[in-house]
């Protein structure tokens, strides 16, 4: 798996947490539709759409900002509609899957490697964006969606998948990537498993 060159740190504000999260449902209200899905393939055409969308250049336009962040929500949606995923339900639901999963073996590397990709290559993707395209509600509404989508994705495939959170986690540490803060919600979720350290190494906080 071929990864990007990864950027460097930015320190996360304490405030980035601070977003309130729309109220949570509770497992019953979930009305799922039960599949047979292959995993792996699933989160490996995630990550080739994604790493097929390239960082924004310094001539950068809104237009442009919007058109690469529809592209990298659609794929998620597409993922998430395929596992069986409510996406719009708050992060904070503890359990979202709606796919009966088809044995393939052990996949909780691989699929640990490809979510890592697929994390990857959005960082770069956002700090690649400048800061006044960011601020425009589009952007801004597209961005806090891609922060929700992948929460939801990773939080849903962990309750299938023992110890597949901590897994992403650390390969993305030990690749060295630092997240940009606007993706709250997944730092949160990382940070909550990880722990203060290691949380800390991954968001560019120096404790």
């Amino acid at each position: 798996m071929r990864f990007s060159s990864l950027l460097f740190a930015l320190p996360l504000l304490g405030s980035v947490f601070a977003a309130p999260a729309p109220a949570a449902l509770g497992a019953t209200d979930l009305v799922l539709e039960k599949r047979d899905v292959d995993v792996v393939a699933t989160v490996q055409e995630l990550a080739n759409t994604v790493h097929g969308c390239q960082p924004l250049g310094a001539s950068q336009t809104e237009i442009e900002v919007e058109a690469t962040l529809s592209i990298i929500v659609g794929a998620l949606e597409k993922c998430g509609n395929t596992l069986g995923i409510d996406l719009n339900l708050s992060v904070d639901v503890d359990v979202v899957l709606g796919a009966v999963i088809a044995p393939h073996g052990d996949i909780k590397n691989q699929v640990a490697n490809i979510l890592a990709q697929v994390i990857v290559d959005i960082n770069i993707i956002i700090k690649s964006i400048k800061a006044e395209h960011k601020e425009k509600p589009k952007c801004a509404a597209l961005l806090v969606r891609i922060d929700v989508c992948l929460t939801l994705i990773l939080k849903s495939l962990a309750s299938i998948i023992s110890g597949l959170i901590w897994l992403v986690g650390t390969i993305l540490i030990s690749l060295g990537c630092i997240l940009d803060g606007i993706l709250t919600f997944l730092l949160k979720l990382l940070i909550g498993l990880l722990g203060n350290l290691l949380g800390a190494i991954l968001c560019g906080c120096v404790l």
